[in-house]
């Protein structure tokens, strides 16, 4: 597992996405392992209600489908690196690529301007996508380590 410290110093309230599903299950064996689980130690006092996933998720065998494992990962947005060194010729087809991946034009803003944040996969698809058409060793415009909340 990742640094706890590192990991207890992240999980904080206001990381927590609004819609973030909590986990109160302290029978689950897998409990310290569970961002679900551990996030509800950054809840406040005055969070009195919520998303929650309910006692009967844990089957008798120990599994949740709701587990979702507990990762540190490097978060990435912003294009214009990535088209700095591209050809003009290649650019229309790369960002049409790219918006249909991310599900959209206004998404792939959102992705752009760091509204939205792109997991490790989606960074590796977009590098091999560029890979494809010549271009290695490309670069996001900004990225951070964080939990992984997606």
């Amino acid at each position: 597992m990742e640094n706890t410290n590192i990991i207890n110093a992240t999980i904080k309230s206001s990381n927590i996405p609004h819609n973030w599903i909590y986990c109160f299950n302290t029978d689950c064996k897998r409990r310290e392992e569970c961002l679900r689980y551990r996030a509800t130690v950054a809840l406040g006092e005055s969070r009195i209600w919520g998303n929650a996933v309910y006692p009967h998720a844990l089957r008798s065998d120990g599994v949740c489908a709701h587990f979702k494992q507990l990762r540190i990962v490097r978060m990435a947005w912003g294009f214009s690196r990535l088209f700095k060194d591209v050809k003009s010729y290649d650019a229309p087809t790369l960002r049409s690529l790219m918006r249909e991946y991310l599900g959209g034009c206004s998404t792939y803003y959102r992705y752009h301007h760091g509204e939205h944040k792109l997991l490790p996969e989606q960074q590796e698809w977009i590098k091999q996508l560029f890979s494809q058409y010549g271009y290695e060793d490309i670069e996001f415009d900004c990225s951070e380590e964080t939990l992984d909340f997606q």
